[in-house]
């Protein structure tokens, strides 16, 4: 993996940018939950972007791939948003597309499912460029990418267990139940799987990041 003494250079502008969309995002979901009284979602929501972003610039040491950056502001965006912004009472999380499929409790298409396949497509990625030095990416393309899933698949129930500890905590937070956590874990592994798909096809895109 990286080396942890290699020197840790400065942020570039796409990471700047990113930082700032987050920045924005949290103040603007800030008030919005202090507006319709869900400031204890709110604090979950934050503490899991806070809690993210400080492991990534803990293990970044190059700047991340502009893209890579900017999905990664986008992810945090989203997240919040899934459980913070309503309409005629229901969060974000619980939109749909298409018929419900009752014998799994779901929609065809729903927001959910689709931000944490996101989302652990990206953290996934994230891995990659962070953790896979670019010998490996070559020496060890398999072994790499085979690391990565896993990590992102542990990414994925580390997020639902945050989850049921903020439901623990503040029973306003959005969380859903039984289901809801099934579908998210099968997500959370299909975002990851299509992502060691690409990382094993195209991972050689970030050798310059890493």
């Amino acid at each position: 993996m990286t080396t942890t003494g290699e020197p840790r250079q400065p942020p570039s502008g796409a990471e700047k940018t990113a930082l700032a969309i987050v920045v924005v995002a949290l103040v603007a979901f800030g008030v919005r939950a202090a507006a319709i009284s869900d400031t204890g979602s709110f604090v979950a929501y934050l503490a899991s972007v806070v809690v993210v972003g400080g492991l990534i610039l803990w293990l970044r040491r190059r700047p991340l791939p502009a893209v890579l950056a900017l999905a990664l502001a986008l992810d945090a965006v989203a997240h919040l948003a899934g459980g913070l912004v309503s309409r005629d009472g229901e969060v974000m999380y619980d939109w749909s597309i298409g018929p419900q499929i009752a014998s799994f409790e779901t929609h065809l298409l729903q927001y959910d499912h689709l931000v944490h396949a996101y989302g652990s497509f990206v953290a996934t990625v994230t891995l990659w460029v962070v953790l896979v030095p670019p010998a490996w990416r070559e020496s060890q393309r398999r072994n790499a990418v085979l690391l990565c899933l896993l990590a992102g698949i542990g990414i994925g129930g580390a997020n639902e267990l945050i989850e049921f500890v903020a439901t623990l905590a503040h029973h306003g937070a959005y969380v859903g139940g039984y289901f809801n956590t099934g579908w998210d874990l099968v997500f959370n592994t299909l975002g990851a799987a299509l992502a060691a798909v690409f990382l094993a096809l195209r991972g050689s895109t970030f050798d310059r990041a890493g």
